[in-house]
């Protein structure tokens, strides 16, 4: 593909401009009848080409050449460019950039390449990508400029992307891929992520309707196991959840969520005007009438209270969430402190009977190597909520898997 960065860039620049001429001249076309069109002026460049290499005593592009330049061209307008081969790979979990041509690949199993060619040629050209991401992907369109430098987007795919800019070096990109997304409580069985005794446990417990608690460090897996969790909660029962960037897809799965809503938080626009918060979703997501209120990550004050205030008023029958903490009582502990944080400044006294009223169970999950060395998650503790004690939330540890890989 090095060799054809001259011939990708120029029949890039040209179908962008016969596109941006349909769009003159009023065309009003489908995103369907864009990509048409812009397949039939890719036709028209490439049989330009040749006809421009013959004259010139050139050998036109081969076959391969011109299928390689094709997807390229086409993966720039309406996929990730030079990213999309690494992101249709089965086994890829996450693409980190930072730059253009600074680029790893992390693979299934804790295997790390570096991407030998850059996927853009310059810091400009990926910005451009990510803001046409940023403009088509997701619910509506996000900004990405020196007034948001920031940017967190759910691909169509489902992976969620990640982007900085102007605070860095260089653009730095990071796209985590979800590859399980469907799966039930027998596959994280089948996968050694949960104990079979843990899977009885965590199953009685959602179907009793209480609430459940799914902690870990970064990529260990929590989305993965809430949205694994989530198929014991019966089909019969209305799910709203709540993310700030679409992940757990539980909606598209309508023969396990026949009745769910997912509702993800949005940012100011230019004017500073039309933000919708976590805090501002609760409020909406208890006058739909939950069964089950769904947290994709409690990251603060702005969802920790509300969630906690839901679930012990009677808002909803049981909830399920994920929260960044290094061990199932840490996770409590976080919880607190975003209490504290919050705007209502609740006392520290009033959280532990909070927590206590609303949580049940929390669950650990974390990376291990197995004993060949290969990497899997796994719910190495599962705590019991049991009520409070002055300002210390009361819990018993019911399960937990050792160092060896030991149930006890």
């Amino acid at each position: 593909m090095i060799a054809l960065r001259d011939e990708v860039r120029a029949a890039l620049a040209d179908v962008e401009t016969r596109l941006r001429a349909d769009e003159r001249a009023g065309a009003g076309l489908t995103p369907d009848q864009i990509r048409s069109a812009a397949e039939q002026h890719l036709d028209a460049w490439c049989a330009h080409d040749v006809k421009r290499r013959m004259s010139e005593a050139r050998q036109p592009l081969s076959r391969a050449e011109e299928h390689a330049l094709r997807r390229s061209v086409l993966d720039r307008l309406f996929g990730l460019g030079e990213l999309q081969p690494l992101l249709d790979d089965p086994d890829t979990e996450t693409i980190v950039v930072n730059g253009p041509d600074r680029v790893f690949l992390y693979r299934a199993g804790a295997t790390r390449r570096r991407v030998e060619h850059p996927i853009a040629d310059s810091s400009e050209e990926l910005i451009r990508l990510i803001q046409r991401l940023a403009a088509r992907e997701g619910l509506a369109e996000r900004p990405w400029d020196s007034a948001h430098p920031t940017l967190d987007l759910t691909l169509r795919d489902g992976s969620r992307l990640h982007a900085v800019r102007d605070v860095v070096r260089a653009p730095a990109v990071t796209i985590r891929r979800h590859r399980l997304m469907r799966l039930n409580l027998d596959d994280l069985v089948r996968m050694r992520t949960l104990h079979p005794a843990d899977r009885e446990l965590v199953e009685a417990a959602i179907l009793a309707q209480q609430t459940v608690m799914v902690c870990g460090g970064p990529s260990a897996g929590k989305s993965t196991t809430l949205r694994g969790l989530a198929t014991a909660i019966p089909p019969e029962r209305r799910i709203v959840s709540i993310e700030a960037t679409l992940e757990l897809h539980l909606d598209d799965d309508e023969d396990a969520h026949p009745d769910c809503v997912a509702m993800q938080t949005r940012a100011a626009n230019l004017e500073g005007r039309g933000e919708l918060s976590s805090r501002d979703l609760f409020r909406e997501a208890l006058r739909m009438s939950p069964d089950v209120l769904i947290v994709g990550e409690v990251r603060g004050p702005q969802e920790a209270l509300p969630m906690l205030m839901s679930v012990a008023a009677g808002g909803a029958a049981g909830s399920l969430s994920t929260i960044h903490a290094r061990s199932s009582a840490h996770a409590l502990a976080m919880l607190q402190t975003y209490v504290l944080m919050g705007e209502e400044r609740l006392p520290f006294e009033a959280s532990a009977p909070l927590i206590a009223s609303s949580i049940d169970l929390v669950l650990h999950v974390e990376r291990r190597l197995d004993e060949r060395g290969k990497e899997h998650r796994v719910v190495s503790s599962v705590r019991e909520v049991c009520g409070f004690r002055g300002p210390t939330v009361t819990t018993n540890e019911v399960s937990c898997i050792d160092s060896r890989g030991q149930h006890a």
